[in-house]
């Protein structure tokens, strides 16, 4: 697999005109945008941990091409009726979750009779994905692979200031250092104290004070 390390920073919106270009993902904007002069192969996975930001940039991408997003019961339907799918550009989000072998076999060789493009997302790589047969297997050895990092110092207060102002929540300098400084660099983390701060404040919107945010830490 030829895998592509990417330090991303994300909106967490599920409006995809709310995405936020910057110098921390700027080169996987620009990468999807330019899909098909990029890619080696048919087929491209995001990998990342939960929360990262892999189904709201398959969704710009979607957006773009007019891809299609194959769901559990689309997916049914190929299988059980053998019907065809409507579009050469698809989306199959948690693609390491499926745990169907002869199902991700026919969607593989369906893409590819059709020279269509399939963009997944998974939390972890393909070749370490829970399946049986080695023909598959091998398949998904020939994708490309783009690697969403953990996000550093920088991207984790631009992505806590981010996920409060969709609460409705601002946070100083101050209160998004403080913020940082105490929990782990992971998207799980992040989205865990941003509930708990929406909770405590209890509907109240606004800014926040430094004095909440010590309670809740406390």
């Amino acid at each position: 697999m030829n895998q592509l390390p990417l330090p991303l920073l994300w909106t967490f919106s599920g409006d995809v005109g709310g995405y936020v270009v910057s110098d921390c993902n700027r080169y996987a904007f620009e990468w999807l945008e330019n899909w098909t002069f990029k890619v080696q192969s048919n087929f491209v996975c995001l990998v990342g941990e939960s929360g990262s930001g892999k189904s709201h940039l398959a969704r710009i991408w979607a957006e773009k091409t007019g891809a299609e997003f194959l769901s559990r019961r689309r997916l049914a339907e190929i299988w059980q009726w053998g019907t065809e799918f409507p579009n050469r550009f698809c989306v199959l989000d948690d693609a390491d979750e499926l745990n169907d072998d002869l199902l991700l076999f026919c969607i593989y060789n369906t893409i590819k009779e059709r020279n269509g493009y399939l963009l997944m997302t998974a939390k972890t790589y393909p070749n370490n994905w829970k399946l049986k047969y080695e023909d598959i297997k091998s398949r998904l050895r020939t994708v490309d692979v783009i690697t969403v990092q953990r996000p550093n110092e920088q991207a984790v207060s631009a992505i806590l200031e981010q996920m409060l102002l969709q609460r409705g929540l601002v946070g100083t300098p101050e209160i998004i250092e403080y913020i940082a400084n105490r929990i782990e660099r992971t998207y799980e983390a992040m989205r865990c104290v941003v509930n708990r701060i929406d909770s405590y404040q209890m509907g109240k919107k606004g800014k926040l004070s430094m004095q909440s945010i010590r309670a809740i830490f406390k």
